[in-house]
Parts: C-alpha cells; sequence; structure tokens
C-alpha cells in the first residue's frame, strides 16, 4: 500500500499525536508500505526528508504565536493536490482535523482517494484553552461539535483510540461509521525490567532519592491540569515519604515550578525536563516509580500511562474523558474526581504507604497494557486500510 499520514504534530515535537503517528509511519514502513507523512516543517518552503525507511514532507509554515514549539501550516490547496497527484496514494489518513486535514481530505474528495482520520482529541482539550471566555463556551462548544460532523461525514472511516471517545462522536450525530482502534505501545520495551545497576544511574543521574516516587510524564501545558497535581503535594508529603518527579516540558513549565516554590515543597520535587522518547532514561523513570499520576482531564487514550502501567505501575488517574478505560478504580489504582488535588493525594498516600496494595494493582496495570501490544493495534489498523481501500474500488466499479 501506499499511504499518505497527515498530522499537525510530529517528532521532534513530543506529544501523544507525535508518538502515535511516527510509531505508525515506522509499522506501516516495515511491512513493506511506502509511506509519506506530510507535518509542518520549521522553514518557510517546504522540504522533502527520509525518515527512517519513510519519506517526511515537510511543509512550508510559519511559527505558532500560542504553542511553543508547534507551526502553522502555510501551503496552499494547489500545492497539495499536486503533491498528492505526484504520490497517487491508496489511502490518506489524518490525524488532524484541521490545517493539513483540510487540504488533504479536499485533495483526497477530488481525486477519488479513500480518507481516513483519528480523533486524537477531546472537545474539553479545544475548550480548555477558553476557559477565560467563559460565557462563550456554549456557543463555542456547539460550533466545534458541528464543524467537525461536518468534516468527519466527508471522511470514508473514523477512528479513535477508545470506545469512550468513539461513543461521543457518534452522538454528535456523525454519519460516518466510527470505529475504537488503540494506538498502541512497545509493551515488552517498558515490562522488560532494567538491572538495578540502570536504575540507580538514572537515579544518581537525576540526584533522586531512594523515597517511593510518584510520576508524572507529558506536556506541561494548560490543557493537562498540572496545578492539580503539584496542589496535592503538600498533602501527600505531610502522610508519606513520597518524592515526586515531574517528566516533560511546555508552555506552562516555569509557572509550576513557581507553584511548587510558593507552596514550600521543592525539596520534594524533581522536574526532569524533555525525556526524548526513545531515550532509556524514559524507561527507567517508568521503573523507578512507585505510582503514576495523570490529573489531565482531556485524554483520548493515555499513551504515557498505558507505558507506565506496561512497567507495572499502579495509576492514580482523574476521571475523566478515557482514563477510566484503562484505569480500573481499586483494581490498577484509583480514579479522583477532576480537580479534586486533595481526593489525588488521598489515593496516591494509599498506594505509596502499602507496597503490597502497590505491587497488587501494578500487576493488574500489567495485564491490561498488554492487550494494547503495538502488534495486535497495528494488525487491526492494516485490516482497517484494507477494508475501506477495497470498499472505495467496489464503490468506483
Amino acid at each position: 500500500m501506499k499511504i499518505i499520514l497527515g498530522t499537525e504534530s510530529f517528532p521532534p515535537n513530543m506529544s501523544g499525536v507525535a508518538v502515535a503517528t511516527a510509531t505508525l509511519a515506522e509499522n506501516l514502513a516495515d511491512t513493506n508500505n511506502e509511506v509519506f507523512v506530510f507535518t509542518p516543517g520549521s522553514k518557510f518552503r517546504t522540504v522533502k526528508n527520509k525518515g527512517e525507511n519513510y519519506t517526511i514532507e515537510h511543509l512550508r509554515s510559519i511559527g505558532n504565536p500560542f504553542r511553543q514549539g508547534y507551526r502553522i501550516t502555510f501551503i496552499t490547496q494547489k500545492e497539495i493536490d499536486r503533491l498528492v497527484r505526484k504520490i497517487k496514494p491508496d489511502l490518506i489518513h489524518l490525524q488532524d482535523p484541521v490545517s493539513i486535514g483540510n487540504l488533504l481530505l479536499n485533495a483526497g474528495t477530488k481525486l477519488h482517494i479513500p480518507v481516513i482520520a483519528t480523533n486524537h482529541f477531546s472537545l474539553e482539550y479545544a475548550l480548555s484553552y477558553l476557559k477565560n471566555l467563559k460565557p462563550f463556551l456554549p456557543a463555542a462548544r456547539y460550533g466545534l461539535i458541528k464543524y467537525l460532523v461536518n468534516f468527519y461525514d466527508k471522511c470514508n472511516q473514523i477512528l479513535t483510540p477508545t470506545e469512550t471517545i468513539a461513543k461521543q462522536i457518534r452522538s454528535w450525530g456523525v454519519k460516518t461509521k466510527v470505529l475504537a482502534a488503540s494506538n498502541g505501545i512497545f509493551f515488552h520495551r517498558f515490562a522488560h525490567q532494567l538491572s538495578k545497576k540502570k536504575i540507580d544511574q538514572f537515579k544518581r543521574k537525576f540526584h533522586l532519592p531512594n523515597n517511593p516516587l510518584v510520576l508524572y510524564l507529558g506536556r506541561i501545558d494548560k490543557d493537562k491540569s498540572i496545578d492539580v497535581l503539584i496542589k496535592a503535594i503538600p498533602e501527600v508529603v505531610k502522610k508519606s515519604p513520597a518524592h515526586f518527579i515531574l517528566a516533560g516540558s511546555g508552555d506552562l513549565l516555569v509557572e509550576m515550578e513557581n507553584l511548587v516554590d510558593e507552596l514550600g515543597v521543592r525539596n520534594k520535587v524533581t522536574f526532569l525536563g524533555r525525556v526524548e522518547h526513545e531515550s532509556e532514561d524514559l524507561v527507567a523513570a517508568y521503573q523507578s516509580a512507585s505510582v503514576f499520576a495523570i490529573p489531565s482531564t482531556i485524554e483520548t487514550q493515555s499513551i504515557v500511562t498505558l507505558e507506565a502501567m506496561s512497567a507495572s505501575l499502579p495509576v492514580v488517574a482523574a476521571n475523566a474523558n478515557a482514563l477510566p478505560e484503562i484505569v480500573q478504580n481499586e483494581e490498577n489504582g484509583y480514579l479522583f474526581e477532576p480537580g479534586d488535588y486533595q481526593g489525588l493525594a488521598e489515593k496516591l498516600v494509599k498506594i505509596v504507604n502499602d507496597k503490597i496494595l502497590g505491587k497488587k494493582m501494578g500487576q493488574k496495570s500489567l495485564i491490561i497494557a498488554s492487550h494494547h501490544e503495538m502488534k495486535l493495534a497495528f494488525n487491526k489498523m492494516a485490516r482497517i486500510y484494507r477494508e475501506v481501500i477495497d470498499s472505495n474500488k467496489k464503490l468506483r466499479r
């Protein structure tokens, strides 16, 4: 098959969409498919580059003044049409319903190429950036749903990482078929235990104590509710020997560092900064921790949570969107009500202070995460691709 993947976020950007798209590109290329990734470039001109074994079309773009590290594509429909005609793909797979996604959808419709779109985000994600405009949120929600229904109904197939989000999209009245298909994780990479020597080296590198470690790993941005986790820290350290690791970067990093200082818990927190997804430090961060915390209310799956679960970690997660689909309350961790930092603190203390409970929950996490192993997820995706391509051919006969 010849596949175009369209995405607004791709490495070196660090996000769930970037990781999922890069992994999909690698898996497709490794199974003898020809893959072309369309993504914003770092210059005001389009540049073709070679990835490991696929082609990346870095499209002409300008810097995004609202989001650090992101770009806004600045390319015409005519240019996109020309690139698509030259490639002659069997299928176009969109990772975002904006910008590049719109251009590729138009090209696919015009050239009779089947188009699949994966919905990687929740409404709460988009609306989280409009919290200061509270009176306008109902109108913004209505407008966004109307836009998405119109966009998705032009596609041949809609995918979401979880059934939770698939149900939401169906409830909007989308006519196109919606299926849940996990992004998948490299389960064995995180489940395979590193040596004690490597874990100790990791702890020395970042000056981490031998206390039980509570880990958050991901973007430190407005939509991730990191302030809820930080507000929980004083409550947790009063009742346990826990130390907190926050791994990641983002627009709110300095603000969250300042909040830690204001709360007087600087000596109980280590900010690791950005950890590359391919780095052994990523695996070591998971495997050195005692529990994973995720206060975000916008997750459509959460790759980092599944990776933590693969490393046998219990999880304390916000009871919101798709997180309850992988975090089963009182089984492999606990759920707390969104924004309730005291509830989050209470659940973290329970796990940190009870090693037997933490181990039992971690074993359950391992079992749940194994069902999202990359090979299983990719085989399902490849099957969907073939079905959509074959269906499109039948319609055109």
